[in-house]
């Protein structure tokens, strides 16, 4: 058996249903581009986060580019971000005019830092952007959003890892102003490809809709353009997965709480738990779990861990290496270095992912983190 990081499911029904209605469009009896399907999917997301408007995409990168576009970047901006983070994140700041300031994390909680971020903020500050890491929604995020409020700074959402996720019952994408969300294959929801902008602001909104379309106004009767946008719509075949992952997606939070559960208790209860740094999610936060992520102790060697979870057909991975601001393009162009956020590259340096998808079951994930353990057991014995 493999045992992979990500596995896309769909349930028998929902297979059957779903190639109905892609008949329905290949027949020539339904739009094959954006039309209703879209619509609906747009409307059951923004309804199930709580946001007033939703813009589906064709991807999270996208979003993230129109969210900031929505703002309106002037010559000299800066939007700060954490460095502990996907390439798009930055690299939709810089596209769209920004100046990337790039942030340490909080070591605990592998998030963006309060207090680092403080410091980082000056007159240029627009944005901020927070990374919901591994599907953890940092215990500071309402903070942040207080903080950010005060300083009359947008606060944007990186939720692509967090569907699902929550903070004293708020859902994330209903804390920033605007918000991005990521459907690829490996998230916890999959469009195959797409992404979603959520936003309870009208004014952005039809920024961000019009954007989408290439700039068109979207009120307009007739076929008229405003804005330079681009084209970042959704299809409908991609909106009908969305739509039937969906309905599924509270199960699929489910089964990736138990796994966890079996990760964190077996960690917890194990001689090698010294060593092996878990992510404590406090009772307000609701973790979705996109990785189950850990932090490695310096003397232990994730390659090597990695290679023998290998014999027994275990994936395993750990997130973005090297840190946002220590990837060559970065560097070249921002002049960026080692140093300039010490946590975020230990923690880069040290985290451990384990396999967490929605097929797993819960004897899958004892079998896992017991083949994990062993694997750092025989890396002391040969240390020794």
């Amino acid at each position: 058996m493999n045992y992979e990081m990500a596995s896309p499911y769909f349930p028998k029904s929902e297979i059957d249903w779903l190639l109905k209605e892609f008949k329905n469009i290949l027949q020539g009896n339904a739009s094959l581009s954006m039309g209703s399907k879209v619509k609906e999917f747009e409307d059951a997301f923004s309804n199930y986060i709580g946001s007033k408007y939703a813009v589906a995409t064709n991807s999270c990168t996208a979003a993230l580019e129109i969210a900031i576009r929505s703002i309106s970047i002037q010559g000299g901006d800066e939007i700060i971000i954490p460095a502990e983070t996907f390439i798009a994140t930055g690299s939709a700041v810089v596209r769209e005019g920004a100046i990337p300031i790039f942030c340490d994390i909080n070591p605990n909680f592998f998030c963006i830092s309060l207090d680092e971020l403080k410091k980082k903020v000056t007159k240029k500050t627009k944005a901020v952007i927070i990374v919901h890491m591994a599907g953890m929604i940092s215990p500071d995020a309402l903070k942040i959003k207080e903080f950010c409020q005060q300083e009359n700074i947008i606060l944007i959402e990186d939720a692509a890892h967090a569907v699902g996720a929550s903070i004293h019952g708020i859902y994330a994408g209903n804390i920033g102003d605007i918000s991005c969300f990521s459907f690829y294959p490996t998230k916890i929801i999959t469009t195959a490809e797409g992404g979603m902008l959520l936003c309870s602001n009208e004014a952005l909104y039809e920024k961000a809709n019009s954007f989408r379309n290439r700039g068109r106004n979207m009120k307009a009767q007739n076929e008229v353009y405003t804005r330079l946008g681009s084209n970042n719509r959704m299809t409908e075949f991609s909106a009908l997965l969305g739509i039937s992952q969906l309905k599924y997606l509270d199960d699929f939070l489910k089964k990736r709480h138990i796994v966890a559960s079996v990760y964190n208790e077996a960690i917890q209860t194990s001689g090698v738990n010294y060593l092996v740094q878990l992510i404590v999610v406090p009772k307000e936060i609701s973790h979705s779990y996109w990785r189950y992520l850990v932090i490695l102790d310096p003397s232990i060697n994730r390659e090597l861990i990695k290679e023998e979870l290998s014999k027994d057909n275990i994936a395993s991975d750990w997130a973005y290496y090297p840190a946002l601001h220590l990837q060559p393009y970065f560097v070249k162009h921002y002049k960026t270095c080692k140093g300039m956020c010490p946590i975020a590259e230990d923690s880069l340096d040290r985290n451990f992912c384990l396999p967490i998808n929605s097929k797993m079951k819960q004897n899958d994930a004892v079998f896992i983190v017991g083949k994990f353990i062993a694997a750092i057991q025989k890396q002391l014995l040969c240390a020794q």
